[in-house]
């Protein structure tokens, strides 16, 4: 009877952390040095998985970053991602492209080009300040592709953005894999945006793909739901964000997520 009172509890316990996490992570986790403040979200889909066998996901991760006084912030140098060791990565089978084919050309070519590593999207928001013209916003769409960055695994984001400042640029964000709760990390070295006229305030991304190789359905992020022994739901760091800045200062945060056991 006390065993199962027990069990009682740590579900109705497990079951208010999950309610209580799905209700902060509507919003953004947040870090602040001084004026310098990051903004962090993410999430994985579907939130249902087996409890063993790693099904295909998508894992959607991004931020905000801006300043208590509005002025301009220091130059982002990295926007480091990293993944719960749940969480797997492989590309076997899958098609890979290179900066060379990304670098200098329009989205459409290079989901033409690269079609078969293409691996996710999402978007960037600019603040781009020009002599003369004031501040301005500046979106532009994402596409990832599977890839290579200085002979290691890779994702390749290239964003092209619109008027009134068109530009193309790569953002490669090398793969390394680790030990402990973050297996998986992405590293993205940020290019110069507009000569160095303007900055990357907001970004989202998101990671997944299924495809088939040798007549075998793959994926390109996969996870299981690791909750404990009889019980369906669980809570579990998610995921590491950082950002690294020209000046010394790292503003990160970890985002604590759920899970429901599925079938």
């Amino acid at each position: 009877m006390a065993s199962t009172r027990a069990k009682l509890a740590l579900a109705l316990a497990l079951g208010a952390l999950v309610v209580l996490t799905g209700a902060l992570g509507a919003q953004a986790e947040q870090d602040q040095k001084g004026d310098l403040v990051g903004l962090f979200h993410g999430g994985i889909s579907p939130q249902k998985l087996p409890r063993s066998t790693p099904a295909p996901i998508s894992v959607q991760m991004g931020g905000k970053i801006k300043t208590t006084d509005k002025s301009t912030p220091p130059k982002l140098l990295q926007i480091v991602l990293e993944i719960n060791r749940n969480g797997k990565i492989q590309t076997k089978g899958l098609g890979t492209c290179s900066l060379g084919k990304l670098n200098s050309v329009s989205a459409a070519t290079a989901k033409k080009t690269c079609a078969d590593a293409l691996i996710g999207h999402g978007n960037v928001t600019s603040r781009v300040s020009l002599p003369g013209q004031g501040a301005f916003a500046s979106n532009g769409s994402l596409l990832a592709f599977n890839g290579r960055y200085k002979g290691k695994m890779a994702v390749l984001a290239q964003v092209e953005s619109g008027p009134p400042l068109p530009l193309t640029y790569v953002i490669p964000f090398a793969v390394r894999k680790s030990h402990g709760t973050f297996a998986t990390k992405l590293i993205g070295t940020l290019p110069e945006i507009a000569s160095e006229y303007g900055y990357i305030s907001a970004f989202d991304l998101s990671l997944g793909r299924t495809y088939r190789f040798h007549g075998k359905k793959l994926s390109y992020a996969s996870a299981a739901c690791p909750a404990p022994k009889g019980f369906t739901l669980a809570t579990f760091p998610l995921a590491r964000s950082s950002y690294v800045f020209e000046d010394g200062r790292t503003l990160s945060s970890t985002l604590t997520r759920s899970c429901k056991v599925r079938g």
